[in-house]
């Protein structure tokens, strides 16, 4: 079974001269650069369930000032078999890599070269989440898991009578919030609740919950994990001109409303 470890490791350095032993060839110190030739795919190893592949790069030595250069030579790494193009460009961007005579036992007209070819990691494919995520679990009461009671977040929001306008206070409350959001990944969804005052247009509610979403998002705060909850109409006993006014009527709120629970 082929290990993780081995899949990029170089598998083998092959000289490309057929030319036999004898005493003209003098390469055991030789070092210098080499020139990459070519890339092609050897060919494919069957390791149930996964398949491998063994692709080939061939490197020319160099010569500098007319002094005699070993043959070309080869270098072979293996990695999974869904990774062979990019392993191929891997090895194509490597034009030019350092080398030298490893070992000059052997033929000495096609020596063992060693060449520093950087190590090809295979790509991390990231994991997809399966099913909602976020606030779209709130539509799959199964999938939200009960949110902890200690789960408090920044707030109220205190907006200005009529307005549904950002201030000092409102955005310092938005860092807040959203850097406790940011360092608490196990809040999924955070449900926006907003407020309006008697004599206010009902609207309004909706507009300052917008307001605290929009300055969340910009905190970078995604998208899947906030959303507004409708306001519900107020009843009131009597004309909404004879209803008092309270701050609190002019605000918005904060809760977690899908906690993965860790």
């Amino acid at each position: 079974m082929v290990g993780a470890a081995s899949m990029a490791a170089l598998v083998s350095s092959v000289g490309a001269c057929n030319a036999g032993s004898g005493s003209g060839c003098h390469y055991d110190a030789w070092r210098g650069t080499c020139a990459l030739r070519g890339v092609r795919t050897e060919k494919i190893i069957e390791r149930f369930p996964q398949s491998f592949v063994i692709v080939e790069a061939t490197y020319e030595p160099v010569s500098q000032m007319g002094e005699f250069s070993p043959p070309p030579f080869n270098k072979r790494l293996m990695a999974p078999a869904e990774d062979e193009a990019d392993l191929t460009a891997f090895l194509q961007k490597q034009k030019s890599v350092q080398c030298s005579v490893d070992n000059p036992v052997g033929d000495p007209c096609a020596p063992k070269m060693a060449a520093a070819v950087a190590e090809y990691v295979p790509p991390v494919v990231p994991v997809t989440p399966q099913g909602p995520v976020g606030c779209a679990k709130i539509e799959h009461a199964g999938d939200a898991p009960t949110v902890p009671s200690s789960v408090k977040l920044p707030g109220p929001f205190q907006f200005d009578a009529d307005s549904s306008g950002e201030n000092d206070a409102i955005k310092q409350l938005a860092d807040q919030a959203a850097q406790l959001i940011v360092q608490t990944p196990a809040i999924e969804c955070v449900a926006i609740r907003g407020m309006s005052a008697p004599g206010e247009p009902f609207t309004l509610a909706n507009e300052r919950a917008q307001t605290v979403r929009h300055l969340l998002e910009m905190r970078g705060i995604e998208r899947t994990r906030v959303i507004v909850f409708e306001p519900t109409a107020p009843s009131y006993t009597a004309s909404p001109d004879d209803q008092p006014v309270l701050p609190e009527h002019r605000r918005v709120y904060l809760s977690v409303v899908v906690s993965s629970g860790k």
